[in-house]
Order: C-alpha cells, then structure tokens, then sequence
C-alpha cells in the first residue's frame, strides 16, 4: 500500500486513446467509472483547434458539465500535427503561435486554468542554442497570452527523439527560469521522466512548487501493469513530497484504439489497490 493520502479524486482520465470513438462516448465512460475529471485532449475529431470556433467549444463544455464532468487541463495535438514553437522556419513558428493563443482561448471557454504545452525542438544539424533561444522567445509570448485570459501554461519535458531542448528536469527549471513568468510552470509525465534516468524524487528537487500537474502511466504511454515502471514507487515519492494536484492516466498507445475503455479500467484497478482505496 502507498504511504500517506493521495485521494481517488485527484484523479483524471483523458481521451487521447479515444480518437476511434466520439467525444460524447468517451464523457459518458468518465462517467460509467466514476472519474470526475478529464484533460481533454484537443486533437481530431474531438476537439482540433483549427477547425473549431470558440462558440462551438461552449458547446462542448456544456456537454462535459451536463454531465457532471470537470475539465482540469487543456492539452492540444502538438507532437504530430505540424506544430513547433521552436522552428527555424518563420511561417511554422507564427503559425504554431496562431495555434496555441488559439488554444489558450479554447482552453479558457472550456472553464479550465490550465494548458499543457512542449517545447518544440530544433534540427540536430543547426546549434542548440538558437532552437533554444526561438522556444523561450515564443513561450514568453504566450504567456503573456495567457496572463490576460487569466491561464497557466504548464511545460512538459520530452523524451530525446522528441526534442533536443527540454528533456529532463535541469531544462526544464532552467526554461522556466529564463521565460520568468509566474503563467509558466511545469508538468512531469513518468516516461519522460524515466528516460532521463529521474524519479519525483529529483522532479521536486529541480522544479519545487513550478510543478503543477503529472501525466502518471507505464512505460511507452501503456497503462498500469502493460508497462515496467515502478509506479507504485512513484505514488509514495508524491505522497511524500505532498502533491496536491491531478494525476492524469494518460495511456495512449495504440493497442488500446479498438478497446479504450478497458485499460482504463485496468489502470484506475491498479491505483485503487495501490492506495488502499
């Protein structure tokens, strides 16, 4: 059993695993297993950004809230569509600023205070620094975005073959440092994390406080139990350090697009008997 109290409640389910299914079937799963909150995931055919209106996502917030549902963090496509905050190419960059201040907005008609965002990357052929130097420039840009809707941009590290700027918690604190905006703090997912050799051991060591919302699955995006990472350790190391924030199961690996619901329910069986709850 994991030490001290981490409630049921905190947890969240997503629907990045869901993209064979309508956005309806996955709310009224959330509500069949009992999961209070989502982080809704904004990518085709749920909720792509560029092919809505701000009007429509009203309407699919009150969909979420008809059904008792709460949206605790935005999370828009931005590792497989053409999205780099970083480019080296002027007309990606403006427009994956277009798209994020989009989603800020859309984040914000959704009723949540929160948007998860990466930190692009640069080509391995060009000096890290000058990529590095583009994302700062453009994550400071929308946070000030995101300080007049009122939001908070959490960032999250990725894995190397994701990006060559932030990928493990030194970057991480050292880009929130330098974009100096209290509308920036962190999100730590555990295969990223795992892959940087960390535990949240050294994830509060590095980020502190900035550290405002976890992505908790297995190894490659599996859910609890597919995967081999030491998740209960990982439950009592936040237990320890009293994480008071949401726990986002999410699983999105292919094998599950036929089956979504059920590893979901295997992930939420495994915490529940980790917790004692």
């Amino acid at each position: 059993m994991v030490m001290g109290t981490i409630p049921l409640t905190r947890l969240a389910g997503m629907n990045e695993h869901f993209p064979l299914y309508s956005l309806d079937y996955f709310l009224d799963a959330m509500v069949e297993l009992e999961i209070e909150h989502i982080e809704l995931w904004g990518g085709s055919p749920h909720l792509y950004v560029e092919d809505v209106t701000l009007r429509q996502v009203g309407g699919i917030r009150r969909e979420i809230e008809r059904r008792g549902l709460n949206v605790i963090c935005f999370t828009p496509e931005q590792c497989v569509y053409p999205v780099n905050i970083a480019a080296r190419e002027k007309d990606i960059r403006e427009r994956s600023l277009r798209y994020f201040t989009k989603a800020l907005e859309a984040a914000a008609e959704l009723g949540t205070d929160l948007l998860q965002i990466v930190p692009g990357w640069g080509y391995r052929s060009e000096p890290v620094g000058e990529a590095w130097e583009r994302s700062r420039d453009s994550l400071q840009q929308l946070s000030r975005k995101a300080e007049e809707l009122g939001m908070t941009m959490v960032l999250e590290q990725l894995e190397p073959f994701e990006s060559n700027l932030v990928t493990n918690t030194e970057t991480q604190a050292r880009m929130l440092r330098e974009v100096g905006s209290d509308r920036l703090k962190a999100v730590v997912d555990t295969c990223p994390m795992h892959a940087a050799g960390e535990t949240f051991d050294d994830c509060f060591q590095a980020l502190g406080n900035d550290l405002r919302h976890i992505h908790f699955i297995d190894s490659d995006h599996l859910t609890w139990g597919d995967g081999q990472l030491p998740l209960r350790d990982y439950l009592n190391q936040l237990s320890k350090h009293g994480y008071p924030g949401y726990l986002t199961l999410e699983i999105c690996a292919e094998r599950y697009l036929l089956d979504p619901v059920g590893p979901l329910k295997k992930g939420l069986r495994a915490v529940r008997e980790a917790l004692g709850q």
